[in-house]
């Protein structure tokens, strides 16, 4: 009998324990610490885009720091938008803090970087990175437009709702300017229109009057002018179409639409339209709150990806590479800032897009 009661006991307590670790092991939600590298143009011509970029995760970090528990660490390093300095700056990384994802911005970058994700059995997701075929769903993922998704719609926008028929493009020599260029050109012929003129220009360039002279002797006139690039060069463009009277209509990219953009070209975007994200106004409300102005499509992409990366988390309730390799894959429908965001099979993302059109100098959505 004290055999039985004995084996009973023990048997309780066996039970006891186990129910104790599946309960423990059931209300763990979320990762001891959430890590994430964040490799920015923090200098040099990018370093506009960076600054959203910037505000926009920082913005996330501190709202999710405040409601959860697992500490969350941003680990930044400067690429200076130049691809030797992204590897150096990625290799830094996974050396000294090894974290298990990484945010990376600007295409030329991104480019560099990708070979070296499934070496280092680290995460990547692009901002500001456009070109095509740059993400495979295992180790390299994207929330942000690739070039089908701002020059495809502004291509289709021209030609369906301004009735464009021929147009002219002006892009920024690299890889982002080349791809959507392509982008541009293969949707609007999609709808019967022509690219009658395409020049490339170079990021510190100031004087586009060459490239203005050649497209004022095409007769009759391109009906629009489609703009894409950054930095310095992109604000003179457009200063520069106006005083030398360019009549066709100017459209272009969402860097039309940043404030540090409008604040630079004055009077001369009046008119003109772009194409953005869909953000939400409350993301516009509380960015304005913490940093007093009005945030990009940066911010608000910045805002989303930290957003979702801290969802599979807690979902997964670990913070490796595998969970947050499943996690983005899972990501359907969510609702975030700057609309609904789906990740696909092979790593991209299905957004949401306006148009808008600079009005009294300030952007204003297109209603159709």
């Amino acid at each position: 009998m004290k055999h039985f009661r004995g084996s009973l006991a023990l048997l309780l307590a066996i039970v006891l324990v186990g129910s104790l670790f599946l309960i423990n092991g059931c209300a763990k939600k979320e990762p001891e610490t959430i890590k994430i590298g964040a490799i920015l143009p923090l200098t040099g011509p990018g370093a506009v885009f960076a600054q959203y970029i910037k505000e926009g995760i920082d913005l996330a970090a501190e709202e999710l720091s405040r409601n959860s528990q697992v500490p969350l660490t941003i680990l930044y390093e400067d690429s200076k938008n130049q691809p030797k300095e992204g590897i150096s700056a990625y290799n830094k990384l996974n050396f000294i803090e090894k974290p298990p994802v990484v945010i990376v911005a600007l295409s030329s970058v991104a480019k560099a970087l990708a070979p070296l994700a499934e070496q280092s059995n680290t995460i990547q997701v692009y901002i500001a990175v456009a070109i095509p075929d740059i993400t495979d769903g295992k180790y390299t993922f994207r929330v942000y437009p690739e070039a089908y998704g701002m020059a495809g719609v502004m291509a289709r926008y021209n030609a369906t709702r301004l009735g464009a028929k021929t147009a002219a493009v002006i892009y920024i020599n690299d890889d982002f300017g080349r791809v959507s260029l392509e982008a541009f050109k293969k949707e609007f012929e999609t709808y019967g229109g022509r690219v009658v003129f395409a020049e490339s220009y170079e990021l510190m360039q100031t004087d586009f009057r060459p490239q203005i002279t050649k497209l004022r002797n095409i007769r009759p006139a391109p009906d629009i002018i489609y703009l894409n690039g950054y930095g310095p060069a992109y604000g003179a463009i457009v200063r520069q179409l106006r005083e030398l009277q360019i009549s066709s209509q100017v459209t272009a990219d969402m860097t039309l639409g940043l404030p540090n953009t409008l604040e630079q070209v004055g009077n001369a975007s009046e008119g003109a339209y772009f194409v953005d994200g869909k953000m939400s106004s409350d993301f516009v409300i509380k960015f304005k709150q913490k940093y007093g102005k009005n945030p990009s499509s940066y911010a608000g992409y910045a805002y989303d990806i930290v957003n979702t990366l801290h969802t599979v988390a807690k979902k997964k309730g670990q913070f490796t590479p595998d969970a947050i390799r499943k996690g983005l894959h899972e990501v359907k429908n969510y609702n975030g800032v700057m609309g609904n965001i789906t990740i696909q099979a092979n790593g991209d993302s299905n957004l949401e897009f306006v148009v808008k059109q600079i009005k009294n100098g300030y952007p204003t959505l297109v209603v159709e």
